[in-house]
C-alpha cells in the first residue's frame, strides 16, 4: 500500500478542487455546511472511476448547465484524475489537522470567544492584536508547563504532545469559567478515546473497546462541537475533523486498519531529503540530485 497521501496530494491526483473547497471531503460528496450540520453520518461514496466519469461530465457539460449547476453536479471534480488512490485517511495528517484545530480552540477559549458569538452579544469581534495575545499566552503556558516550544507549522511531534490530558490541564489554568473547563476536558477525553482507533496498527486487536465505542464517542464529540463550541463550528468544519468523525469506522471495517499505513516514513524521508539537499549536495543543478541520492543511500544502508 502506498502511504503518505495527505489530503493535498489525494486531491491533486484525483482531480478534486483544493483543500479549501466547499466539497470538504475526498471520501464523500458532503459540502462544508452539510458536514458541519451532520458531523457523523456519512458514507464513503467517491471512487476513482466515479471521479473520471464526473470529469467527463465537467468537460463536456452534456446538459448545458451553468458553471454553478455543473460544479454541483460533479461535486468539485475539476481536473482529470490520473492516479488511483485508496479512499482512506492518513493517520499522521489526521493527527496534525486535528491538533491544529484544538490549538485554535484553546486560543479561542483563552479569549472567551463564546461570549462574543450569537445574536445578543455586545462584544465586538476580536482584533488581530487580541488574537495574537491569546496565542502568546497559550504558547507561554505550554512552554512553561509542558516544555513545548511553539512551532511555525504544526508537525507530528508537536501534535502528539498537544493532544494530551496534561496539555488540556495547562490550558484550563488560563480559562476562567468552570463549565468551559469541563467542556475542554471532555472534548480531549473523547478525542483520546477515539485516537487509538485510527492510530494503532491493528485496532480490533489493540483497542477493541475504543473501536466498539467509536461511533458513540464521535457522536458525543460532534454534539459538544455543535453546542458548546458552536461559535467555531457554525456551518463550517475542517476537512480532517469531518473525516475523523464520519469515516473512521467504515475504513477500519473495510481495511482493518488506518494507522498501519500512516505516513511517518515518508515524512522522515522528506526531512532527510531537505537536509541532504541543503547541507550535503553540491549547489549546482547538474550534481544536486546525484549527491542527494548518494547520501540518502549511504545514510540508510
Amino acid at each position: 500500500r502506498g502511504t503518505g497521501y495527505d489530503e493535498k496530494m489525494v486531491r491533486e491526483m484525483e482531480g478534486l478542487e483544493a483543500s479549501g473547497s466547499t466539497y470538504v471531503c475526498t471520501l464523500c460528496d458532503a459540502t462544508r455546511a452539510e458536514a458541519a450540520s451532520n458531523m457523523v453520518l456519512h458514507a464513503i461514496t467517491r471512487s476513482h472511476s466515479e471521479n473520471l466519469e464526473r470529469y467527463e461530465l465537467w468537460r463536456t457539460n452534456p446538459f448545458g448547465e451553468s458553471a454553478e449547476e455543473l460544479r454541483d453536479r460533479v461535486k468539485g471534480v475539476s481536473a482529470k484524475p490520473f492516479l488511483e488512490t485508496q479512499p482512506t485517511l492518513d493517520a499522521l495528517h489526521c493527527d496534525i489537522g486535528n491538533a491544529t484545530e484544538f490549538y485554535k480552540i484553546f486560543q479561542d477559549e483563552i479569549g472567551e470567544m463564546h461570549l462574543r458569538h450569537g445574536e445578543g452579544s455586545q462584544r465586538p469581534a476580536p482584533s488581530r492584536e487580541e488574537r495574537r495575545r491569546w496565542r502568546a499566552a497559550l504558547d507561554k503556558q505550554l512552554r512553561n508547563k509542558l516544555k513545548l516550544k511553539p512551532v511555525m507549522r504544526m508537525n507530528g511531534n508537536y501534535a502528539r504532545r498537544l493532544m494530551t490530558e496534561e496539555a488540556v490541564e495547562a490550558v484550563c489554568e488560563l480559562v476562567h469559567s468552570e463549565e468551559r473547563r469541563g467542556a475542554l476536558r471532555e472534548l480531549m477525553a473523547l478525542y483520546l478515546q477515539m485516537k487509538p482507533v485510527w492510530r494503532s496498527t491493528w485496532p480490533a486487536r489493540e483497542c477493541p473497546d475504543q473501536l466498539c465505542r467509536y461511533s458513540f464517542n464521535s457522536q458525543r464529540f460532534a454534539e459538544l462541537l455543535a453546542s458548546v463550541f458552536h461559535y467555531r463550528y457554525d456551518g463550517k468544519i475542517t476537512n480532517y475533523l469531518h473525516k475523523t468523525l464520519a469515516h473512521v469506522p467504515e475504513i477500519v471495517e473495510r481495511d482493518g486498519s488506518i494507522g498501519a499505513w500512516a505516513s511517518e516514513g515518508n515524512e522522515s524521508g522528506n526531512k532527510l531529503f531537505r537536509r541532504f539537499r541543503k547541507m550535503n549536495a553540491r549547489q549546482s543543478k547538474t550534481f544536486e540530485l546525484e549527491d542527494v541520492l548518494k547520501h540518502h543511500w549511504l545514510y540508510t544502508s
